[in-house]
């Protein structure tokens, strides 16, 4: 653990004033704050309440970027001032750093995911790049805002955003009227499914987020992530491209496999199948067509995992040092491999 900064005080000082109240203590280690439980805390206690007028609001996304944008410009007028203080920065030597998301990432450090994961990566920071936003608010809205369900609105929600993620943990948030929080207004009040012993960390669950959506958006990879699922873009000569994913538990998705079963089908079974789906539809592809059949598209999928398995290991062995990058790729190969073996679980002498 790291001891707090000044600006580390400031800001619970600030908190305070502003009506907000939590069981949590801020603490701060080399790759920034975190929370921990200052008492025992039961399932379905508050981890937080906070007035909604201490949170930096936006009905949009990119709103909220320019609203952020313009109270930092604001400086020490800004009534959000001690807040955006501890907010991460683009500084090098600053902790927490908002260098470690891939957008803010060389060339070359890129290019050790986008050659083994078919360009996945390169595309959402593609979709996710705003010229026209300032990159700083971008970044820590992309990485710390939540959606208030109830208002419709997205908000920067101070100490929420310095909750460590855990997929596991159940949470729910609730905006309370209650006239009793008068004072302050709405309030927000976030709830853990899950009981803690004081002096633990705290975690909240920030939705149900692959290890893609974390890489991107959070700068980090979990893992046995149970939430992950990694896809493979195949390319069929004379076909359309389609993608073959693999979710947590090792199962292939369903379009994948009904797409090869048509394309591999031999003269019979296409006419077998232009019989069938008469009247049926596309969906008499969502059970194989024959045992011959079948056995090609486990076949298929099988060697395309396995391949790409190859690639992932050697990538991650070559960003020996690059933690955050052999990390994410390593969890893609176990993840295929997992998919490779329920195959073979099921199609014991399948050869591919």
């Amino acid at each position: 653990m790291v001891a707090l900064g000044k600006s580390s005080s400031i800001f619970l000082g600030w908190t305070a004033s502003q009506g907000i109240e939590t069981p949590l203590d801020l603490a701060q280690r080399s790759d920034g704050r975190y929370m921990t439980c200052k008492t025992d805390i039961q399932p379905d206690d508050d981890l937080l309440q906070i007035p909604l007028q201490s949170c930096i609001t936006a009905d949009t996304l990119e709103a909220l970027a320019e609203r952020l944008a313009y109270e930092r410009s604001k400086g020490a007028e800004s009534r959000f001032a001690p807040y955006i203080d501890v907010l991460p920065t683009l500084d090098d030597e600053s902790s927490p750093s908002l260098l470690s998301l891939p957008r803010f990432w060389d060339t070359k450090r890129l290019e050790k995911i986008t050659y083994v994961d078919g360009g996945q990566l390169e595309e959402r920071m593609l979709n996710d790049k705003s010229d026209d936003l300032d990159p700083w608010a971008l970044a820590c809205v992309d990485s710390r805002a939540n959606f208030l369900g109830e208002s419709g609105r997205y908000s920067m929600t101070p100490i929420l955003d310095m909750i460590t993620h855990d997929a596991t943990v159940p949470t729910r948030a609730r905006i309370n009227k209650d006239k009793g929080f008068a004072e302050f207004g709405d309030v927000l009040c976030l709830t853990s499914g899950r009981s803690y012993s004081e002096g633990d960390e705290a975690f909240i669950s920030y939705g149900n987020l692959n290890n893609l959506d974390t890489l991107v958006d959070y700068g980090f990879v979990t893992d046995n992530n149970p939430c992950n699922s990694e896809s493979i873009t195949v390319n069929m000569m004379r076909r359309e491209p389609f993608s073959i994913t693999v979710y947590a538990d090792g199962s292939i998705d369903n379009g994948a496999k009904a797409s090869l079963r048509y394309y591999l089908a031999n003269e019979e079974e296409l006419e077998i199948f232009s019989i069938i789906e008469k009247g049926k539809g596309l969906g008499v592809l969502s059970k194989p067509l024959s045992d011959r059949n079948e056995l090609d598209v486990q076949s298929f999928i099988a060697s395309t995992l396995d391949e790409q398995v190859y690639e992932c290991k050697t990538g991650a062995a070559e960003a020996k040092g690059d933690d955050i990058v052999q990390k994410y790729l390593q969890e893609r190969a176990n993840l295929l491999e997992l998919g490779i073996q329920r195959i073979k679980a099921k199609y014991k002498d399948l050869e591919y």
